[in-house]
């Protein structure tokens, strides 16, 4: 008899029917049954409890088997409805409040084949009107290692125990939401970058995980929230399952953080650990099952043994996140050493697991996210080195463009000195000495062939007069000026044309007369030596050279040959030549290309940005 005769649920809410109930061993009583003169009890249990090892007439009882359990309650005087919250009964079982059935979930019976088990939540109502309520209640076990009740039974108010029931479903789906945002964004990481394999097994960790913790009591069996009609058999064997392979996908997440300090014999242990468990667990009955998970939580005591060790000595090396890690284990085992204490010694302490299994997850993300927060440091450091580096480097790199272009320049000016005084020097010289030798021919020496010989030395002063000019041209064309590229050009094609006997055209539209672009004389040079180049190798009949500025604003260079094409074209060693018009172009800030013509032939281009507005409107205006 429990007296809750001061007991008042609205003001002291659901309590806990705990205590010594009536137990009869092996017998399946009804409420008439309790009518009938029955011989006295077995004895008294315990409740919660397990009658595994409870000693009857001298002997321990077994794990299997089937009871009736009876209390007797004296609630005061309030009338009203009342409820019975039920869970983690073994198998199956009956319960009926003053001669009604109220729960039931499962099959009783006296043997496996005739009992179907069901572990499920069952909230059962009945009146008071304020007398005394008998108690009976069923129990049968032929699959689990221990018959029983895992957890109290809680009386109260119908909406007070829905409310305690809401609760820890809202925990449960907070939790296991929690875990799934976490699976899909670390699943994510992964496959974004497939180097780091930590992501996949966190994710992987999270989802084994979430399959421990909705097939658990604890959280009142939250899968039957969204599959009511799963097999309770089914659904007991993926927790067992979720729970062997949870050791395996930890380690391997262990170790693709930290090689050096997890070794690979121990996920051998764990691999094999996980797979002996786990066709233990498909193929043999439930008290084969249930026996061996004794065996599952004695390897799992010397696992967490080890993944201790092995954070420790991360500890001691100062790997990124360790502390975090070590503390969520630290967590994670002491409540799994709490829930694997509670079955093996049948003590009824507080379900821990699930409240580890949260620090751990939190404690696992937050080591992450500090390692990516300290990878992310990391790659901003070295972001800022190379963004100092590239504007020391850019720099550098626009000090030697200039001082090539200063170069360049300096060569140009060197070359127009030199064909200037190679013009007004030794050229005026040469001829004036041409001359000389003319103004003797026409003197009558007597001397026997020395009119021969002057005659010949004239000749060969005007051979180098015309070599002299030509040279002087080559070096720096004396027609050429600022902004007056065409006549060099047209020389240019002139005397090619002259040399080689190709006809050579030279066309030019410019907006600008003149042009006021400061790089004409790089085309001259690129076009000089892409007419050679044509001339050289090509065999055309027709070179034409043109020089326009289109509406892009651009200035365009073009020299197009109807020669055999650059594959038809004779192979040389050098390629110099290509070279240098292109470090010509680049040197002035062109544009370059060499392509093959539509009509056959080379088509050889150079664009280079007009001047500005101004200067080119003041070039109009002159």
């Amino acid at each position: 008899m429990l007296d809750l005769s001061g007991w008042a649920p609205t003001r002291d809410g659901p309590v806990a029917l705990a205590g010594e109930w009536e137990f009869y061993w092996d017998r399946l009583l009804a409420p008439e049954d309790f009518t009938a003169g029955l011989a006295p009890p077995s004895g008294y249990m315990r409740f919660p409890g397990f009658w595994k090892g409870q000693a009857l007439d001298g002997q321990p009882l077994p794990g299997e088997g089937q009871a009736t359990f009876r209390l007797r309650l004296a609630p005061g005087t309030d009338a009203g409805p009342l409820a019975v919250r039920i869970v983690g009964v073994s198998a199956a079982y009956r319960l009926w409040a003053n001669g009604k059935l109220v729960a039931a979930s499962g099959v009783v019976g006296e043997s496996a084949a005739t009992e179907t088990p069901h572990r499920s939540l069952v909230l059962a109502r009945f009146e008071s009107d304020g007398s005394p309520v008998e108690l009976v209640l069923q129990v049968s076990n032929h699959y689990y290692g221990r018959g029983g009740m895992q957890n109290p039974l809680r009386l109260g108010l119908p909406e007070q125990l829905e409310k305690e029931h809401i609760r820890i479903w809202a925990f449960a789906m907070f939790f296991v939401g929690s875990l799934l945002v976490m699976t899909v964004y670390h699943f994510a990481l992964y496959f974004l970058r497939k180097k780091d394999a930590s992501p996949l097994y966190f994710g992987f960790g999270c989802l084994v995980i979430i399959g421990v913790y909705v097939t658990l009591d604890a959280s009142d069996w939250l899968v039957e929230l969204f599959l009511p009609q799963a097999d309770p058999l089914v659904v007991g064997k993926i927790a067992l399952i979720c729970f062997a392979v949870l050791a395996s996908v930890l380690y391997r997440f262990y170790r693709s953080l930290y090689p050096d300090e997890f070794i690979v014999f121990i996920q051998y242990v764990c691999d094999i650990r996980s797979v002996v468990f786990v066709c233990i667990i498909l193929t043999q009955p439930g008290i084969v099952i249930y026996g061996a998970m004794r065996w599952l939580a004695v390897v799992t005591i010397f696992l967490n043994a080890c993944f201790l060790v092995m954070l420790v000595l991360c500890l001691k090396h100062g790997r990124d996140g360790a502390r975090i890690l070590f503390l969520g284990y630290i967590l994670l085992s002491v409540t799994s050493l709490s829930d694997i204490y509670r079955n093996l010694f049948t003590f009824n302490t507080m379900h821990l697991l699930p409240v580890g299994m949260l620090a751990f997850v939190l404690s696992q993300a937050l080591a992450m996210a500090q390692r990516f927060s300290t990878a992310f440091k990391s790659v901003e450091n070295l972001s800022q080195a190379l963004e100092a580096n590239n504007a020391v480097l850019l720099a550098e790199m626009d000090e030697r463009t200039r001082l090539e272009r200063e170069i360049v320049n300096v060569s140009e000016e060197e070359r127009r000195r030199l064909s200037h005084d190679l013009h007004d020097g030794l050229c005026q010289q040469l001829s004036g000495a041409r001359l000389r030798c003319s103004a003797l021919e026409r003197r009558s020496i007597a001397e026997p062939g020395v009119a021969e010989e002057v005659s010949d030395l004239s000749l060969l002063l005007e051979d180098s007069v015309s070599q002299a000019y030509d040279l002087s041209r080559g070096l720096w064309p004396v027609e050429h000026a600022l902004g007056d590229v065409g006549p060099s050009l047209a020389e240019l094609a002139r005397r090619v044309g002259q040399s080689s006997g190709v006809e050579v055209a030279y066309r030019e539209d410019l907006g600008c007369a003149p042009c006021r672009n400061e790089h004409l004389v790089q085309f001259y040079r690129i076009a000089q030596e892409a007419v050679a180049n044509a001339v050289k190798h090509a065999r055309p009949t027709r070179i034409d050279i043109t020089l326009a500025c289109g509406p892009d604003r651009r200035l365009t260079l073009a020299v197009r040959d109807d020669g055999v094409g650059r594959r038809a074209a004779r192979p040389t060693g050098g390629g110099l030549g290509l070279r240098i018009m292109a470090y010509r172009a680049r040197m002035i800030g062109a544009e370059l290309s060499i392509d093959d013509g539509a009509a056959g032939g080379t088509v050889v281009s150079c664009f280079l940005a007009c001047a500005a507005d101004g200067t080119r409107q003041e070039g109009a205006d002159e």
